[in-house]
């Protein structure tokens, strides 16, 4: 069991780690400097920071997604389309999951349709290939 004590002015406040929920994520940079801290987890404890965070993260994953789909359309990769629709899938399921119980629900709805955009748009792929393959 971790917990710590912190003394603010006269005061020994003690913290239970455990008790706390807190949205805990690895640092996504391996930066080492001599003399400095290697952080390897975050726990974020404040619901205002929590959102703000998950947003940034969604939407740098949502432009990713969108760049792959777009890049894709041009390439005639099978296989390409169907890793990145699983990911698709794999990442809706993490932000029901994971992801749900931090943001509120008009932006996961919202969240939601974006995503379900990409997959179906991802299905169309697909169905517009196998009509190609069909036709050779």
């Amino acid at each position: 069991m971790k917990h710590y004590l912190i003394k603010k002015e006269t005061k020994i406040i003690s913290i239970k780690y455990e008790d706390l929920s807190g949205l805990s994520f690895k640092p996504t940079t391996d930066i080492f400097v001599d003399d400095g801290v290697l952080v390897k987890k975050i726990v974020i404890f404040k619901p205002l920071f929590i959102e703000l965070v998950l947003k940034k993260k969604i939407k740098n994953k949502l432009n990713l997604y969108l760049s792959l789909l777009l890049e894709d359309i041009d390439d005639d990769g099978d296989e390409k389309h169907r890793d990145l629709y699983q990911d698709v899938l794999r990442y809706k399921d993490l932000v029901l999951k994971r992801y749900g119980k931090y943001l509120d629900k008009d932006y996961l709805s919202m969240l939601l349709t974006k995503i379900s955009i990409i997959q179906n748009e991802l299905e169309a792929n697909f169905y517009y290939m196998e009509e190609e393959t069909k036709t050779r």
